[in-house]
């Protein structure tokens, strides 16, 4: 493109510098010259039909108009003419632009006997002609002062000489024109053939090109008119029209020989089509060459065109200020105009060398034409073929427009006759893939609703559900496909293109596989954390899909590596399987469309097309390597990204990636719900704290997701986690699996958040323990609403966990009262002592039962002691020699523990572990410190516990035999840190149960 400016800027250089060599290397007139106010034309025959340019010194007296008997009676002064009086210079003074003047010029002559003419040009604004004292021509009617009637006007004058000496009168006025008054152009003096035929020449030549403008402007017009096509035509007919205006208010101006009007009318017309042509020829080419044109240039020079001819309609005495700002307008147009020809040229455009000619002619007119009314050369100096060859050449481009037009209609027709076969080839294709499946999906549907007369088990009808889901993800597939297949058609596909994390993607596109995999194919990662490319995210996650997907698709038993090099300035990214492979013959065509083999399994034959697709539109290149038997790898390259959060050394601008933020970011609201949202992308955490500030929610943000679990037990009051899945070191995918070993979805909800969109990420979102999924951009209500039900679901459970706990308090059976009620009336008659005792046992008991601080989260291990040994005490009671219950403790601990943590164990064990056995039952609370821990462990050598039963209470699973306690404490345990309860049995020789929990000092 430099080397393009700088070849423009050299032509238009040459250009204009020939012309100013050629204007300046003229002489100034042909013929003799006025000296000191007299010319002498004695030697000079006008028989040879060339008329006389009568330029040189004139005599002008300023600001008087007097006649010939009173000019000698003046101070007059000797001037060049032609040319603007504010060039003059008397007395040390420039004439005013707004003057009147009179010029005299003697013209002595031999032959007195022939019928002379004389013929005037551009005389501002308004001229008499007085030859020997009588007046031959007149335009306007000067005046000394503003009452002056303007009307600048060619004419021509015929005379018989009377003597041998013309004087030359010509008053001249201007008070309107801004550039200034005088004669601008030559008078010319002949014969009367002579100056005929110039005249009859200036009006040809004038009438020639309106016939050529019109005749454009017919055609385009009436063109666009019966089309409607391309506005470029409408844009060119106005040119045209414009055109025509300016060469009938210009010249000869022929328009007030047809229209009788007053020159301040007459005089905007000129400038508004001066104005016009330059704005609407720019408007025609942008819209031919719009592919090349520079839409903000283009508006700027509209903007001042349209302002241009707002001005035009002021006044004479201020529209006239822009003349020269008005041609300078237009031939920037022009030049611009054929800047951006060379570039089409360049860039092999249609045609564009006739556009380029056709250029030039109205460039060399209206430069002619901008002379003429600044300098002293006339519109004829040109011969009158302009207007016709700009035709010719606009008549060349629009054939030759016409016929590529046609010939690509050839191309195209035959390749619609292709695609067409391609379509008919498609739709069978296509019609038979949903078919098959849709064929499928309800011959097994009405085998599940009309097969009545055998019971159906569940696992046939798991089976055949399974079936269906598959029959219809297929289905899906397909359709994606065909979606993704249209946009690439029809160029709609946007891409958006940023650097990302490579380990991050496919560790996220494995993980979703994996749950859909149902054969023996191990998929493995080796790419390094922290490896980038530059793509988009989308759709290198849709690229590694297809292939991961077809390599599974195509390996019925063995493994999937997924690997990346560098190689210069990208990273080839490797997709490796040990599945059938590809046959040789099949590796050239396997990237087209539609493209099926014999051994294909389903599909559509898009999804390796889209594949490539993709790659290449992301600046990347793909391949395929295969060996039959053995397998194939697919490799792609993609260029290298760096990561976001490092300052990259060629950026000029550095951006910050924690806009506001600092982390980890807390916002504390005492006795609020608590969440901890993490994304490594700040600005969206800064969105999301935004929106749930307005919540009144206590929030704590951070950019890291190894950072989770260190705040999940700094903060174990958290209610809700929020989790982008694509997170650059680790991925929410991960970080939820290992949330879900320690938290159930009712003790910490998670929500998910993505910008993925395809059904699969939703679905390892859900079957990696997430309780919702949000896609982005997030909808402020909808985000909301969520995190609402989600802190609901939470206190639900929580709520739930507390009446548990009630009912722990409460659970104490009627006929365990009844019993023990009769047991102390028992002892009334044979031992009032024991009686009393048991009395005391029973009250204490009730009385810790149904203690108010019971509903708190914590009470003193003296209180949960003192109630296991009122239990104790009752069976011992009732059931003297049988139970040996003993605590172990070195020293009395003064610390805090939930409540019922360690009764209904006991509980547990006097019914289920001791109860059943002959001999005596022992019992032992072993109670220690170690370290920041406590450790309760109560041993019994009671019936054991299954080995099946055992692991269902480990995994916290409800059983049939067992209550709600255990369920219970285990749950209340996962509040805090470190706390853990752990069951060691053997049948027929007892159970220890050990938890373990944190020291919380009084």
């Amino acid at each position: 493109m430099k080397k393009l400016s700088l070849l423009f800027a050299i032509i238009i250089g040459s250009v204009l510098i020939a012309g100013i060599t050629f204007f300046l290397t003229q002489p100034k007139s042909h013929g003799p010259q006025a000296i000191e106010g007299v010319m002498d034309l004695r030697h000079h025959s006008f028989h040879d039909n060339t008329p006389i340019k009568l330029d040189g010194e004139w005599e002008f007296i300023p600001n008087h108009l007097v006649d010939g008997e009173a000019f000698d009676s003046y101070q007059s002064y000797l001037v060049n003419v032609p040319s603007a009086w504010t060039k003059y210079t008397i007395d040390g003074q420039q004439i005013p632009v707004f003057e009147s003047g009179t010029y005299r010029l003697k013209v002595l002559i031999d032959d007195t006997e022939d019928i002379l003419g004389i013929k005037t040009s551009n005389i501002r604004m308004s001229n008499a002609l007085y030859i020997n004292g009588k007046r031959v021509g007149h335009s306007g009617e000067p005046a000394e002062d503003s009452s002056y009637i303007p009307h600048n006007t060619p004419y021509t004058a015929y005379f018989s000489p009377d003597k041998k000496e013309l004087e030359l009168i010509v008053h001249v006025a201007n008070f309107d024109y801004a550039p200034g008054g005088g004669i601008i152009s030559s008078i010319f003096l002949g014969d009367q053939s002579s100056i005929a035929k110039l005249r009859e020449g200036a009006i040809f030549y004038d009438l020639i090109t309106l016939a050529g403008f019109l005749t454009m402007f017919i055609y385009f017009f009436g063109s666009y008119l019966y089309s409607k096509f391309g506005i470029e035509q409408l844009y060119f007919s106005i040119f045209c029209f414009a055109s025509g205006v300016y060469t009938l208010t210009h010249g000869e101006k022929l328009l007030l020989d047809f229209i009788n009007i007053s020159y301040a009318p007459f005089q905007k017309m000129q400038m508004i089509s001066s104005i016009a042509v330059g704005l609407f020829i720019l408007l025609y080419f942008y819209r031919a060459l719009i592919k090349h044109m520079n839409r903000l240039v283009v508006k700027v020079f509209c903007a001042i065109g349209t302002l241009l001819m707002l001005v035009a309609l002021l006044p004479t005495s201020i529209n006239s200020l822009f003349q020269n700002i008005n041609s300078l307008y237009v031939f920037a147009n022009i030049v611009y105009i054929f800047y951006v020809q060379i570039i089409a040229i360049y860039k092999r455009a249609t045609g564009v060398m006739y556009l380029t000619l056709s250029s030039l002619a109205i460039l060399l007119y209206f430069i002619v034409a901008t002379l003429n009314t600044n300098i002293n050369l006339e519109l004829s100096a040109l011969p009158p073929l302009l207007p016709f060859i700009c035709l010719t050449m606009l008549s060349l481009y629009i054939s030759h427009r016409f016929a590529d037009s046609y010939l690509e209609k050839g191309k195209l027709t035959e390749a619609l006759i292709r695609v067409d076969k391609l379509k008919d080839e498609f739709l069978a294709k296509t019609s038979h893939e949903f078919q098959t499946p849709l064929h499928g999906i309800i011959g097994i549907s009405q085998s599940m609703l009309k097969d009545n007369s055998l019971p159906i088990s569940a696992d046939e009808q798991k089976e055949k559900v399974s079936l269906i889901f598959n029959i219809a993800e297929r289905l899906s597939y397909l359709v994606n496909d065909l979606l993704d297949f249209s946009k690439l058609k029809e160029n709609e596909l946007t891409l958006r293109m940023a650097s990302v994390d490579l380990y991050a993607i496919t560790h996220m596109t494995v993980e979703v596989l994996s749950y859909t995999i149902s054969k023996n194919v191990k998929i493995y990662n080796h790419i390094e954390r922290g490896t980038f490319v530059q793509a988009d995210e989308n759709r290198l996650r849709q690229i590694l899909y297809n292939l991961i997907h077809n390599a599974v698709k195509y390996t019925n038993e063995g493994k999937i590596d997924i690997t990346c090099y560098e190689k210069q300035s990208f990273l080839v990214i490797e997709v490796k399987d040990t599945g059938c492979g590809i046959a040789p013959e099949n590796l050239k065509t396997i990237f087209n469309p539609f493209q099926q083999f014999n051994y294909s399994i389903g599909g559509s034959g898009l999804g390796l097309h889209i594949t490539k697709e993709l790659v290449e539109r992301q600046g990347g290149e793909i391949f395929v390597d295969s060996i039959v038997g053995q397998g194939a790898t697919f490799s792609f390259k993609l260029r290298k990204g760096q990561p976001t959060n490092e300052e990259l050394p060629s950026m000029p601008i550095q951006t910050y990636q924690h806009p506001f933020l600092t982390f980890p970011h807390i916002v504390e609201k005492i006795g609020k719900k608590k969440i901890l949202i993490v994304d490594d992308d700040a600005v969206n955490l800064k969105v999301l704290i935004d929106i749930l500030t307005q919540e009144n929610y206590s929030i704590i943000a951070i950019d890291n997701g190894h950072h989770v679990f260190e705040y999940l037990t700094q903060q174990p009051s958290i209610d809700l986690l929020i989790l982008d899945i694509m997170m650059p070191t680790i991925s929410g995918y991960e970080i939820c699996q290992q949330v879900r070993q320690h938290y159930t979805s009712t003790e910490l909800p998670i929500l998910m958040l993505t910008a993925a969109v395809r059904p699969e990420d939703m679905i390892a979102a859900f079957q990696s323990g997430a309780n919702d999924f949000l896609h982005k951009p997030l909808d402020a209500t909808e985000l909301m609403t969520r995190v609402r039900n989600l802190l609901l679901l939470k206190e639900s459970a929580e709520t739930a966990v507390k009446m548990e706990t009630a009912f722990l308090q409460a659970q104490i059976k009627p006929h365990f009262i009844y019993n023990v009620l009769n047991s102390i009336l028992s002892l009334s008659y044979l031992d009032l002592d024991k009686s009393r005792a048991m009395i005391t046992d029973f009250a204490t008991f009730l009385r810790n039962s149904f203690a108010f601080e019971n509903a708190n989260s914590l009470v003193p291990l003296e209180k949960e002691l003192s109630l296991i040994e009122a239990y104790v005490n009752i069976h011992r009671t009732r059931y003297p020699e049988q139970l040996e219950f003993n605590i172990c403790m070195d020293e009395p601990i003064q610390c805090l523990i939930p409540p019922l943590l360690l009764q209904p164990l006991v509980e547990n064990a006097l019914l289920h572990g001791l109860k059943v056995r002959k001999e005596v039952s022992e019992l032992l609370l072993v109670i220690r410190q170690e370290e920041h821990m406590m450790i309760f462990q109560l041993i019994d050598n009671g019936i054991g516990i299954s080995s099946e039963l055992l692991r269902q209470i480990q995994n916290g699973e409800k059983t049939a035999s067992q209550g709600i306690g255990i369920l219970n404490i285990s749950k209340r345990l996962k509040k805090f840190d470190n706390a853990t309860i752990h069951f060691d049995s053997h049948e027929n020789k007892g159970t220890t149960v050990e938890i373990r929990f944190p020291i919380i000092t009084l």
